[in-house]
Protein backbone atom coordinates (compact mmCIF):
# COMPACT_ATOMS: atom_id res chain seq x y z
CA UNK A 1 0.00 0.00 0.00
CA UNK A 2 1.03 3.52 -0.49
CA UNK A 3 -0.13 6.76 0.98
CA UNK A 4 -2.66 8.73 -1.13
CA UNK A 5 -3.29 12.08 0.55
CA UNK A 6 -0.77 14.66 1.75
CA UNK A 7 -0.51 15.02 5.36
CA UNK A 8 -2.59 17.62 7.40
CA UNK A 9 -5.87 17.20 6.21
CA UNK A 10 -8.78 18.88 8.25
CA UNK A 11 -10.38 16.04 9.42
CA UNK A 12 -13.36 18.32 11.58
CA UNK A 13 -14.58 18.82 8.56
CA UNK A 14 -15.50 15.70 6.66
CA UNK A 15 -18.83 15.49 5.50
CA UNK A 16 -20.06 19.04 7.18
CA UNK A 17 -18.15 21.26 4.18
CA UNK A 18 -16.77 20.55 1.07
CA UNK A 19 -13.18 21.25 0.63
CA UNK A 20 -10.07 20.40 -1.28
CA UNK A 21 -6.65 18.80 -0.76
CA UNK A 22 -4.10 16.99 -2.83
CA UNK A 23 -4.11 13.53 -3.66
CA UNK A 24 -0.49 11.60 -4.77
CA UNK A 25 -1.78 9.28 -7.68
CA UNK A 26 -0.81 11.11 -10.71
CA UNK A 27 1.94 8.85 -11.41
CA UNK A 28 -0.72 5.57 -10.93
CA UNK A 29 -0.44 3.53 -14.34
CA UNK A 30 -3.78 2.13 -13.88
CA UNK A 31 -5.21 5.90 -14.00
CA UNK A 32 -3.70 6.70 -17.66
CA UNK A 33 -5.65 6.51 -20.93
CA UNK A 34 -3.31 3.97 -22.17
CA UNK A 35 -4.15 1.84 -18.84
CA UNK A 36 -7.34 2.14 -19.22
CA UNK A 37 -8.05 1.32 -22.74
CA UNK A 38 -6.33 -1.54 -21.40
CA UNK A 39 -7.89 -2.40 -18.31
CA UNK A 40 -11.99 -1.12 -19.18
CA UNK A 41 -12.57 -4.05 -22.04
CA UNK A 42 -11.67 -6.38 -19.77
CA UNK A 43 -14.39 -5.06 -17.01
CA UNK A 44 -17.85 -6.80 -17.14
CA UNK A 45 -20.19 -4.21 -18.86
CA UNK A 46 -22.80 -4.38 -16.94
CA UNK A 47 -19.78 -1.93 -14.65
CA UNK A 48 -19.49 0.63 -16.88
CA UNK A 49 -21.73 2.85 -18.66
CA UNK A 50 -21.14 5.78 -21.07
CA UNK A 51 -23.59 8.63 -23.04
CA UNK A 52 -22.93 11.51 -25.17
CA UNK A 53 -21.53 14.45 -23.51
CA UNK A 54 -24.27 16.14 -21.40
CA UNK A 55 -25.01 20.04 -21.43
CA UNK A 56 -27.89 20.17 -19.32
CA UNK A 57 -27.43 20.23 -15.39
CA UNK A 58 -31.31 19.20 -15.50
CA UNK A 59 -31.30 15.46 -17.16
CA UNK A 60 -30.75 12.73 -14.86
CA UNK A 61 -27.54 11.57 -14.37
CA UNK A 62 -28.95 8.14 -13.18
CA UNK A 63 -30.50 7.37 -16.66
CA UNK A 64 -28.53 9.58 -18.47
CA UNK A 65 -26.19 5.97 -21.04
CA UNK A 66 -30.18 4.99 -21.33
CA UNK A 67 -31.63 8.22 -22.56
CA UNK A 68 -28.73 9.89 -24.11
CA UNK A 69 -26.55 7.51 -25.95
CA UNK A 70 -23.43 8.43 -27.99
CA UNK A 71 -23.86 5.55 -30.64
CA UNK A 72 -20.12 4.37 -30.49
CA UNK A 73 -19.05 1.12 -28.71
CA UNK A 74 -17.00 1.63 -25.55
CA UNK A 75 -14.05 1.22 -27.53
CA UNK A 76 -14.91 3.46 -30.10
CA UNK A 77 -15.83 6.07 -27.28
CA UNK A 78 -12.66 5.54 -25.19
CA UNK A 79 -10.36 5.92 -28.59
CA UNK A 80 -12.71 9.30 -29.74
CA UNK A 81 -12.53 10.47 -26.19
CA UNK A 82 -11.32 13.65 -26.94
CA UNK A 83 -13.43 14.20 -30.02
CA UNK A 84 -16.62 11.95 -29.72
CA UNK A 85 -18.50 14.17 -26.90
CA UNK A 86 -18.67 11.46 -24.70
CA UNK A 87 -19.38 10.79 -21.14
CA UNK A 88 -17.97 7.43 -19.40
CA UNK A 89 -18.79 5.88 -16.21
CA UNK A 90 -17.14 2.80 -14.20
CA UNK A 91 -18.24 1.37 -11.36
CA UNK A 92 -16.20 -0.79 -9.15
CA UNK A 93 -12.93 -1.19 -11.57
CA UNK A 94 -11.05 -2.85 -8.56
CA UNK A 95 -12.53 -5.82 -10.06
CA UNK A 96 -9.78 -5.58 -12.30
CA UNK A 97 -6.47 -6.67 -10.55
CA UNK A 98 -4.85 -3.00 -11.85
CA UNK A 99 -7.05 -1.31 -9.30
CA UNK A 100 -6.84 -3.36 -6.44
CA UNK A 101 -3.52 -1.99 -4.85
CA UNK A 102 -5.17 1.54 -4.74
CA UNK A 103 -8.88 0.65 -3.64
CA UNK A 104 -6.72 -1.07 -0.50
CA UNK A 105 -4.97 1.97 0.06
CA UNK A 106 -7.68 4.39 -0.22
CA UNK A 107 -9.70 2.28 1.68
CA UNK A 108 -7.14 2.20 4.69
CA UNK A 109 -6.36 5.88 4.45
CA UNK A 110 -9.93 6.84 4.55
CA UNK A 111 -10.72 4.63 7.65
CA UNK A 112 -7.81 6.76 9.01
CA UNK A 113 -9.03 9.76 8.98
CA UNK A 114 -12.79 8.73 10.04
CA UNK A 115 -11.06 7.91 13.41
CA UNK A 116 -8.90 10.72 13.49
CA UNK A 117 -12.12 12.72 12.90
CA UNK A 118 -13.99 10.75 15.39
CA UNK A 119 -17.17 10.74 13.26
CA UNK A 120 -16.62 6.77 12.69
CA UNK A 121 -14.71 4.18 13.89
CA UNK A 122 -14.16 2.03 10.56
CA UNK A 123 -15.57 3.33 6.81
CA UNK A 124 -18.72 0.88 5.01
CA UNK A 125 -19.42 0.16 1.52
CA UNK A 126 -16.34 1.35 0.29
CA UNK A 127 -16.74 1.62 -3.51
CA UNK A 128 -14.56 3.46 -6.33
CA UNK A 129 -15.60 4.90 -9.51
CA UNK A 130 -13.95 5.96 -12.51
CA UNK A 131 -15.24 8.91 -15.31
CA UNK A 132 -13.43 9.62 -18.32
CA UNK A 133 -15.39 12.37 -19.96
CA UNK A 134 -14.72 14.83 -23.50
CA UNK A 135 -14.07 18.37 -23.23
CA UNK A 136 -16.75 20.19 -22.10
CA UNK A 137 -18.49 18.17 -20.98
CA UNK A 138 -21.32 18.38 -18.04
CA UNK A 139 -21.82 16.29 -14.68
CA UNK A 140 -25.62 17.07 -14.33
CA UNK A 141 -26.82 18.23 -10.76
CA UNK A 142 -27.43 15.17 -8.59
CA UNK A 143 -26.52 14.04 -5.00
CA UNK A 144 -25.33 10.63 -3.75
CA UNK A 145 -25.82 8.69 -0.98
CA UNK A 146 -22.67 8.05 0.34
CA UNK A 147 -19.64 10.67 1.37
CA UNK A 148 -17.32 11.19 -1.14
CA UNK A 149 -13.74 12.25 -2.36
CA UNK A 150 -12.72 13.05 -6.04
CA UNK A 151 -9.84 13.05 -7.11
CA UNK A 152 -8.77 15.16 -10.51
CA UNK A 153 -6.26 12.90 -12.87
CA UNK A 154 -5.94 14.36 -16.28
CA UNK A 155 -7.79 17.56 -17.70
CA UNK A 156 -9.65 20.75 -15.92
CA UNK A 157 -12.70 21.30 -14.72
CA UNK A 158 -15.17 23.39 -12.24
CA UNK A 159 -17.14 21.75 -10.03
CA UNK A 160 -19.81 23.34 -7.90
CA UNK A 161 -20.78 22.24 -4.39
CA UNK A 162 -23.84 22.80 -2.74
CA UNK A 163 -24.58 22.87 1.45
CA UNK A 164 -26.42 19.32 2.85
CA UNK A 165 -29.27 19.22 4.83
CA UNK A 166 -30.50 22.12 3.03
CA UNK A 167 -33.99 21.89 1.89
CA UNK A 168 -34.19 24.65 -0.37
CA UNK A 169 -31.58 22.77 -2.05
CA UNK A 170 -32.67 18.47 -2.52
CA UNK A 171 -36.11 19.14 -1.02
CA UNK A 172 -36.42 16.75 2.57
CA UNK A 173 -39.15 13.75 0.86
CA UNK A 174 -36.72 13.94 -2.58
CA UNK A 175 -33.59 13.08 -0.52
CA UNK A 176 -35.75 10.76 1.96
CA UNK A 177 -37.10 8.79 -0.99
CA UNK A 178 -33.29 8.91 -2.67
CA UNK A 179 -31.92 7.51 0.70
CA UNK A 180 -34.66 4.84 0.42
CA UNK A 181 -33.70 3.39 -2.78
CA UNK A 182 -36.38 5.29 -5.01
CA UNK A 183 -36.24 6.25 -8.43
CA UNK A 184 -36.57 10.18 -7.73
CA UNK A 185 -34.44 12.86 -9.54
CA UNK A 186 -33.68 16.49 -7.37
CA UNK A 187 -34.84 18.81 -9.19
CA UNK A 188 -32.57 21.83 -10.76
CA UNK A 189 -33.16 25.86 -11.03
CA UNK A 190 -30.67 28.37 -12.08
CA UNK A 191 -31.37 30.34 -8.74
CA UNK A 192 -30.02 27.43 -6.72
CA UNK A 193 -26.11 28.61 -8.16
CA UNK A 194 -26.53 31.46 -5.65
CA UNK A 195 -25.82 28.92 -3.16
CA UNK A 196 -22.98 26.92 -4.55
CA UNK A 197 -19.45 26.92 -3.75
CA UNK A 198 -17.42 26.42 -6.89
CA UNK A 199 -13.92 25.13 -6.84
CA UNK A 200 -11.29 25.23 -9.96
CA UNK A 201 -10.25 21.68 -10.07
CA UNK A 202 -7.34 20.28 -11.95
CA UNK A 203 -4.26 17.02 -11.98
CA UNK A 204 -3.31 16.73 -8.03
CA UNK A 205 -6.43 18.36 -6.27
CA UNK A 206 -8.88 16.39 -4.61
CA UNK A 207 -12.14 17.25 -3.72
CA UNK A 208 -14.75 16.05 -0.37
CA UNK A 209 -18.17 16.28 -1.46
CA UNK A 210 -20.06 15.88 1.45
CA UNK A 211 -22.61 13.06 2.31
CA UNK A 212 -25.62 14.10 0.26
CA UNK A 213 -24.38 17.19 -1.08
CA UNK A 214 -26.28 18.22 -4.32
CA UNK A 215 -23.32 19.38 -7.07
CA UNK A 216 -22.45 19.44 -10.94
CA UNK A 217 -19.36 19.58 -13.18
CA UNK A 218 -18.12 21.29 -15.79
CA UNK A 219 -15.12 19.72 -17.20
CA UNK A 220 -13.05 22.43 -19.18
CA UNK A 221 -11.90 22.79 -22.76
CA UNK A 222 -8.90 22.14 -23.15
CA UNK A 223 -7.74 18.14 -22.51
CA UNK A 224 -10.14 14.74 -21.82
CA UNK A 225 -10.90 14.61 -18.00
CA UNK A 226 -10.16 11.71 -15.77
CA UNK A 227 -11.29 11.53 -12.44
CA UNK A 228 -11.51 9.01 -9.66
CA UNK A 229 -14.38 9.04 -6.93
CA UNK A 230 -14.00 7.12 -3.58
CA UNK A 231 -17.23 6.46 -2.07
CA UNK A 232 -18.40 5.41 1.81
CA UNK A 233 -20.67 5.11 4.25
CA UNK A 234 -19.22 6.13 8.32
CA UNK A 235 -21.08 5.49 11.50
CA UNK A 236 -22.31 8.73 11.54
CA UNK A 237 -23.82 9.00 7.90
CA UNK A 238 -25.33 5.48 8.33
CA UNK A 239 -27.66 6.63 11.46
CA UNK A 240 -28.57 9.76 8.70
CA UNK A 241 -29.11 6.96 5.90
CA UNK A 242 -31.45 5.21 7.99
CA UNK A 243 -32.90 7.30 9.62
CA UNK A 244 -34.21 9.42 6.37
CA UNK A 245 -35.45 5.66 5.08
CA UNK A 246 -37.48 5.93 8.33
CA UNK A 247 -38.97 9.28 7.38
CA UNK A 248 -39.90 8.01 4.08
CA UNK A 249 -41.35 5.09 4.94
CA UNK A 250 -43.66 6.59 7.88
CA UNK A 251 -43.96 10.11 5.89
CA UNK A 252 -47.18 9.62 4.34
CA UNK A 253 -48.67 7.94 6.76
CA UNK A 254 -48.32 10.24 9.79
CA UNK A 255 -48.90 13.47 7.41
CA UNK A 256 -52.74 12.23 7.28
CA UNK A 257 -53.02 12.87 10.89
CA UNK A 258 -51.04 16.75 9.85
CA UNK A 259 -47.98 15.26 11.22
CA UNK A 260 -44.54 15.84 9.15
CA UNK A 261 -41.70 14.19 10.60
CA UNK A 262 -38.10 16.29 11.68
CA UNK A 263 -35.65 16.34 8.89
CA UNK A 264 -32.88 14.33 9.43
CA UNK A 265 -29.01 15.95 10.32
CA UNK A 266 -30.16 18.83 12.98
CA UNK A 267 -29.93 16.29 16.08
CA UNK A 268 -28.22 13.29 16.11
CA UNK A 269 -30.73 11.86 19.30
CA UNK A 270 -33.52 12.27 17.29
CA UNK A 271 -31.55 10.87 13.98
CA UNK A 272 -30.48 7.63 16.36
CA UNK A 273 -33.66 7.17 17.83
CA UNK A 274 -34.91 6.56 14.15
CA UNK A 275 -32.20 4.74 12.88
CA UNK A 276 -32.55 1.91 15.74
CA UNK A 277 -36.30 2.08 15.12
CA UNK A 278 -36.04 1.36 11.84
CA UNK A 279 -35.47 -2.70 12.06
CA UNK A 280 -38.26 -2.65 14.04
CA UNK A 281 -40.62 -0.53 11.96
CA UNK A 282 -39.96 -2.68 9.01
CA UNK A 283 -40.43 -6.20 10.93
CA UNK A 284 -44.18 -4.29 11.80
CA UNK A 285 -45.06 -3.62 8.46
CA UNK A 286 -43.64 -7.43 7.12
CA UNK A 287 -45.97 -8.75 9.75
CA UNK A 288 -49.00 -6.44 9.09
CA UNK A 289 -48.89 -7.34 5.41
Amino acid sequence: MFQCFDSGLPVGKLDRVPFTFKHRLLDHPALTMEGLAESLPQLSPECITYSKGLSDLSINFDRAHLEHGNGLSLRETIETIRTSNSYIAVRDPVAHPAFRDLYESLRAEMTELQRQSGNSQAIHEPRMWLFIASPNAMTPFHFDRYSNVLMQIRGSKEVAVFPNFRPDIVPVDICEAYMDRKEVQAPWHPDLDAHAIKFDFRPGDTLHIPYTSGHYVKNGPEDVSISLSFFFQTDETLRWTRAMQFNHRVRKRVQRFGVTPSPVGHNRYVDGAKARALPLLSMMWRLAS
